[in-house]
């Protein structure tokens, strides 16, 4: 009997060493399959997931998540393989700043000075959080919106409002619905006219006006498509920026660019970063009455005010992120766009 206790006791510690053995492997095999290529994280990238995953309760799944993710849109870890001593330090040091802003920005700046050093240019290369744009260029993508009841008895024109929008194809804009369906308001009679023109940043385009009409409507996303009317052409060149950002490739930490005419300041640009990423029934101080709880907004650093509405935000490369929508001064939701999801989403309808 007591060599069969024995025996049992054996077998039972035999068996728990081999349960535990099977739980720690497959939780290894487990963590290896989520995250395949780990062995490439280096500390900074560890710290990167770190500053990103500060806030959360569960800090080890939120930077599982982070890394899967971050394999899953295909990035891969930067390495230092081919980089003398020197060199490897210098790109560190050059990130360093950009771990704040989360595993993709830190890569992606390690990724540029990383092709700097390999090209034998690490140190005449400044990769700036602000990068060079080409702000002509994009200017004459966006356009200047003016609204007017105008009396053909007396000739005079009354301001109603106005705002900003960005040329997305030959023949068609993409503004806020607050902005355009102000031509379709006021007491019109066959004297008083309610007119929407709209006039382009580039240069040389002072004098250059042209009559529009609203084409498709989102009002719940706040995002309306307007075209020239029939009976007028625009008397300026269409130059669309057709590339538009998805909102799930978004990332807090991005340099993004406003553009619009804020208080009369026609052409007025300014920059800054991308400050929180969601819907708005997720941000409390949001007035929900102007867009729908799901609809997908950005929060960002870029100087915006009344006469920015409907203008574009660009990222670092001028591509259209979303349409500047709100500038809420007294609260943490400083600027607010509208997800370019949201254009595209219209432009299928």
């Amino acid at each position: 009997m007591g060599g069969f206790i024995l025996l049992n006791i054996k077998n039972t510690f035999l068996c728990k060493n081999v349960i535990g053995t099977f739980f720690v492997l497959s939780f290894l095999f487990l963590f290896a399959c989520g995250d395949n290529g780990s062995e490439k994280v280096s500390k900074g990238h560890r710290d990167a997931i770190s500053l990103q995953c500060q806030d959360d309760p569960d800090k080890k799944l939120c930077g599982l998540e982070v890394r899967r993710e971050f394999l899953d849109d295909g990035n891969e870890y930067v390495t230092f393989d081919e980089l003398n001593k020197d060199q490897k330090r210098r790109v560190k040091m050059e990130c360093v700043r950009t771990k704040k802003y989360g595993l993709v920005a830190y890569n992606n700046c390690l990724m540029e000075y990383h092709q700097a050093a390999l090209d034998g240019n690490l140190t005449q290369t400044l990769i700036a959080k602000k990068p060079e744009t080409n702000i002509e260029k994009l200017e004459q993508s966006v356009v200047f919106i003016f609204v007017e009841d105008y009396n053909h008895t007396n000739e005079k024109s009354t301001f109603v409002g106005g705002g900003s929008g960005v040329i997305i194809s030959k023949n068609s804009i993409a503004t806020n619905c607050h902005v355009a369906l102000l031509v379709e308001g006021g007491n019109q009679t066959a004297d008083i006219k309610r007119y929407m023109w709209v006039k382009n940043l580039g240069p040389n385009s002072e004098d250059k006006w042209a009559l529009a009409k609203i084409d498709k409507k989102n009002v719940k996303n706040d995002i309306c498509i307007i075209k020239n009317q029939p009976v007028e052409k625009m008397s300026f060149e269409m130059k669309p920026i057709t590339k538009f950002v998805k909102f799930n490739k978004l990332r807090k930490g991005a340099y993004v660019r406003a553009m619009g005419s804020p208080g009369g300041l026609i052409g007025h640009t300014s920059d800054g970063s991308i400050n929180w990423l969601g819907k708005a029934k997720d941000a409390p101080q949001l007035p929900l009455e102007i867009i729908d709880p799901d609809t997908k907004i950005i929060v960002h650093g870029a100087k915006i005010a009344k006469g920015s509405s409907g203008g574009p935000l660009f990222d670092k490369n001028g591509y259209i992120i979303g349409l500047n929508t709100l500038g809420l001064d007294d609260s943490a939701l400083e600027n607010v766009a509208v997800s370019a999801d949201h254009i595209r989403e219209l432009l299928r309808d």
